[in-house]
């Protein structure tokens, strides 16, 4: 049986950074997936197990808290649990370390679910997990995050339409690229002074190659450092989320 608490290493190079020398968030989603893909591989739940019974994972909800972005010429480890698992939904954990200091540097919490490949409806965890004892007993320490609802009042937009590159496996948008159009909305002035502490996304819809996206900006209740995101495909919410800055020292 596999380990419940599965780990993997990496080195950050100035070819993964951005301008201020640190992990873009869209690849910090990126590495959490790809993390989570391995160990769900070696669980024997992974993407081979799930195409035999016609069904495939999707990321639906997120929540990472960053004390400190990873940062340029510096190794970390992440590691990632299986927090609960149910008929339609799976819960997973993440905690990224610097290995140099031992320090955590961020937690996440993920919510995933299966679609269905010739439905696209919810499709059914119990044969994939019947049999297997995968949850590791370990919790998330963090705060979860409540729903995020639409947005009502429309602040800030910008279109965008996707192309090849913004096509994934499952031939829909990829989460890259959703969260690259979500953190767009700031100009590069803003994340020189600024640094992301806190971001939640939840994932609605679908959206596919050739359709055009409205990405929507507004403050939440009214604060100058917290903002809710949406993009909309067709006046449907493909994915809301929320983004907590602070102050750079």
């Amino acid at each position: 049986m596999a380990e419940k608490i599965f780990s993997r290493e990496f080195f950050l190079p100035a070819s993964e950074v951005n301008a201020q020398r640190e992990m873009p968030l869209s690849r910090l989603v990126t590495t959490i997936i790809d993390v989570a893909t391995g160990h769900a591989n070696l669980l024997g739940i992974g993407f081979d197990r799930m195409i035999r019974e016609g069904i495939s994972w999707v990321l639906s909800r997120l929540t990472i808290d960053i004390s400190e972005m990873p940062s340029v010429n510096r190794s970390y480890r992440m590691d990632t649990w299986v927090e609960s698992v149910s008929r339609l939904f799976s819960e997973r954990d993440f905690e990224m370390i610097d290995t140099a200091t031992g320090r955590p540097v961020l937690h996440a919490h993920s919510t995933w679910m299966a679609i269905n490949m010739s439905t696209r409806r919810p499709g059914d965890l119990t044969p994939i997990f019947d049999g297997l004892d995968v949850v590791s007993g370990r919790g998330y320490d963090g705060e979860k995050g409540g729903k995020l609802v639409p947005i009502v009042e429309r602040g800030m937009e910008s279109r965008y339409r996707f192309a090849v590159s913004d096509i994934d496996v499952n031939c829909h948008v990829t989460t890259r690229r959703y969260i690259d159009l979500i953190t767009d909305m700031w100009p590069l002035d803003h994340y020189d002074t600024h640094s992301i502490t806190r971001f939640e996304v939840a994932f609605k819809h679908e959206a596919r190659y050739g359709e055009e996206a409205c990405v929507i900006k507004t403050p939440h209740e009214g604060s100058p450092q917290v903002a809710d995101v949406q993009i909309d495909v067709n006046d449907t919410p493909c994915c809301i989320s929320r983004i907590h800055f602070i102050q750079r020292n």
